[in-house]
């Protein structure tokens, strides 16, 4: 065999000292890079979660604002309704002969310019009328009598007019409820 002159010698020798030093390297370098990206990702699951936080309370925050919104309408929309109570009443008691004067035409535009605005807001008036069957959730009943005309559990009459707010009951219709025929009578 032959010999191998002492600068191959020298080099095959640090040539095997290098690939210890770099395999120690190459690992540290691995761990560092686990640890990096380990670290990356705890930080994208925490600006996910952050994220998610973020468009649950945005979520929140609107549902929050619409329902204030709703009950501040539902509470001045309720302050108006005797004033609508009251045109009513007024409008049913014109005299015949006073009916088609302008200055009643014209008080009649504004009844009907404000009922508009009203209705805009999502006010709705409630169709009640004598002879439709009582309800607890819309009508409130003021009496119960007895009735030759109606059946138990009817409305005989409506006393005061119910609203409603978009889908919500803003004033039950005041009503007299049937109790039935007077006892004796058939």
């Amino acid at each position: 065999m032959a010999e191998e002159h002492p600068l191959e010698q020298e080099e095959k020798q640090e040539t095997q000292e290098q690939l210890p030093e770099e395999a120690d390297e190459v690992t540290l370098l691995r761990e560092r890079l686990a640890e990096a990206q380990s670290q990356a990702q705890e930080y994208l699951d925490g600006w996910q979660r952050a994220r998610a936080e973020f468009v649950n309370y945005r979520r929140r925050e609107e549902q929050r604002r619409q329902a204030l919104e709703q009950e501040i309408t539902a509470r001045v929309v309720s302050k108006f309704l005797p004033v609508l109570d009251d045109m009513d009443r007024a409008f049913q008691a014109i005299p015949e002969e006073a009916r088609d004067s302008a200055w009643v035409e014209g008080l009649a535009m504004v009844k009907r310019k404000f009922h508009a605005l009203l209705e805009k807001e999502g006010l709705s008036l409630m169709e009640v009328k004598p002879g439709d069957r009582f309800d607890p959730n819309y009508h409130e009943a003021v009496t119960h009598e007895p009735s030759d005309e109606f059946d138990a559990g009817q409305i005989v009459e409506v006393v005061q007019q119910g609203y409603m707010l978009n889908d919500s009951v803003l004033r039950p219709a005041l009503v007299r409820v049937s109790s039935g025929k007077e006892e004796g009578e058939e």
